[in-house]
C-alpha cells in the first residue's frame, strides 16, 4: 500500500487571511518564489490540475486521486489539524469529500504542532493537549470519517498517523482511549503510524508502524561545509545566514541506499525538496532531481520494502508545492515522475 502525504491548504481560511493577507493559500508562496541560482528549477502547476482551489470547482480532490491511483498511489495520508478545544483548521476540503461521498481513499495524520511565523518568531496558533475529555471530542469529530467506506483501514482498524508523538505528554492514554473508542464502533482498534520516529524512540512500542519522512535529508551531514553553515544559521536564529542551503538529491538518494529499515519501519519515497519557496534564505534546496535519480530512488525504496516484508510505503509528498516535494504534474517534469512511479510499481 502506497500512501502519499496530502496538504489541504489550497483554499482561503480566515486565519491565513489574517496572518498573511487576504487570499493567501499555498499558491501564494509558489507564485512569489525566488530563484537563488541559475540551475534552480521551481516547479509550477500545469494542467490537468493547474492552480486549483479545493473548495471551488467540481470535486478537485476526486480528480487528484484519480490521477494518483492511475499511477500507483493507493491513498492520501492527509494532514489533519486539531489544536484542542475543537479548534481546527484546513478541515473543510475533506469534510466536503465525506459529505459528497467522493471516490477518494484517504487516512489522516494528526499534524500536532503549533503554527508559527518563523520569520518573525510569532506564535500563530498553539497546539494544546487537554486530556481525555478533549481527546473524546477529537475522536467524535473523526468518527464519521473512520466509518466512511473510503477511509483506509488495515486489519479492521482505521489508519491514523501522528506527526510528533513525542510532543504528546499523555501519549499512552491518548492511544489507549482512541483504541477503546474505535473498538466501541466495531473496529479492532486504530492502526497507528508514528512519524518522526526511529527504533530508539521510547514510545515506538505503541505504534503498528513507524518512519521518519526526512531521514533522507539526514545524509546532508556528509556535506560538512554546507551543513556547518546551516547549523550556524539555526544556532544564531538566522543572524548569520549563508542560505538557502543547497544539497544534491542524487547524492542523498545514493546515501539513502545504505540505510536499512528496522522491523515495522516504513520506507519513504522522497519527491524533491525546496523549502526556499516557503522559508527563503532559511530554506533547504535539493538540486539534481531528475527522471533517472527519481527512478533509482523509487527502485531502492521498493527493494528495501520487499526485503523488510513491509506492507506500507510513504510518499513525501503529493502536493507540498511550497516545499518543493510533490508528484502532481508540474512545469519541469510534466507527468514523467508519475510515470516513473507507475512503471516501478507495476514491476513489483
Amino acid at each position: 500500500m502506497l500512501l502519499a502525504y496530502y496538504l489541504p491548504q489550497f483554499h482561503e481560511v480566515e486565519e491565513n487571511n489574517l496572518w498573511w493577507g487576504k487570499g493567501f493559500t499555498e499558491w501564494t508562496n509558489v507564485k512569489k518564489a525566488k530563484q537563488y541560482f541559475k540551475t534552480q528549477e521551481i516547479r509550477k502547476p500545469i494542467e490537468p490540475l493547474g492552480e486549483y482551489d479545493l473548495m471551488l470547482g467540481d470535486k478537485v480532490i476526486e480528480q487528484q486521486f484519480e490521477i494518483a491511483q492511475e499511477h500507483g498511489i493507493d491513498g492520501f495520508l492527509v494532514w489533519n489539524y486539531w489544536f484542542g478545544n475543537e479548534e481546527k483548521i484546513l478541515e473543510r476540503p475533506f469534510e466536503k469529500v465525506l459529505q459528497e461521498k467522493q471516490k477518494v481513499n484517504y487516512a489522516f495524520a494528526w499534524a500536532n504542532h503549533s503554527w508559527l511565523n518563523k520569520t518573525k518568531g510569532i506564535l500563530l496558533k498553539e497546539q494544546k493537549y487537554l486530556g481525555a475529555k478533549d481527546y473524546k471530542k477529537y475522536f467524535n469529530y473523526l468518527k464519521s470519517h473512520f466509518l466512511s467506506e473510503n477511509y483506509i483501514k488495515k486489519d479492521n482498524k482505521p489508519i491514523f498517523g501522528i506527526f510528533m508523538p513525542d510532543l504528546i505528554p499523555d501519549l499512552s492514554e491518548f492511544i489507549e482511549l482512541f483504541n477503546k473508542w474505535a473498538i466501541e464502533l466495531g473496529f479492532d482498534g486504530i492502526f497507528w503510524l508514528a512519524e518522526n520516529t526511529n527504533n530508539e524512540s521510547n514510545y515506538v512500542k505503541y505504534f503498528d508502524r513507524y518512519f521518519d519522512s526526512v531521514v533522507f535529508l539526514k545524509g546532508r551531514k556528509n556535506s560538512p561545509i554546507g551543513y556547518f553553515f546551516e547549523k550556524l544559521n539555526t544556532k544564531t536564529k538566522g543572524k548569520i545566514n549563508f542560505g538557502p542551503f543547497i544539497y544534491s538529491y542524487k547524492n542523498l538518494s545514493d546515501l539513502y541506499k545504505n540505510y536499512e529499515l528496522n522491523e515495522n519501519e516504513l520506507g519513504v519515497i522522497f519527491s524533491g525538496w525546496d523549502t526556499g519557496i516557503r522559508h527563503a534564505k532559511n530554506g533547504i534546496i535539493l538540486k539534481n532531481l531528475s527522471i533517472a535519480s527519481f527512478d533509482n530512488h523509487i527502485h531502492d525504496v521498493l527493494e528495501k520494502t520487499t526485503k523488510n516484508n513491509s506492507d506500507i510505503i510513504i510518499l513525501k509528498s503529493w502536493n507540498e508545492w511550497a516545499e518543493g516535494n510533490l508528484l502532481e504534474p508540474d512545469s519541469i517534469f510534466g507527468s514523467e515522475l508519475l510515470n516513473v512511479l507507475k512503471r516501478n510499481r507495476n514491476g513489483y
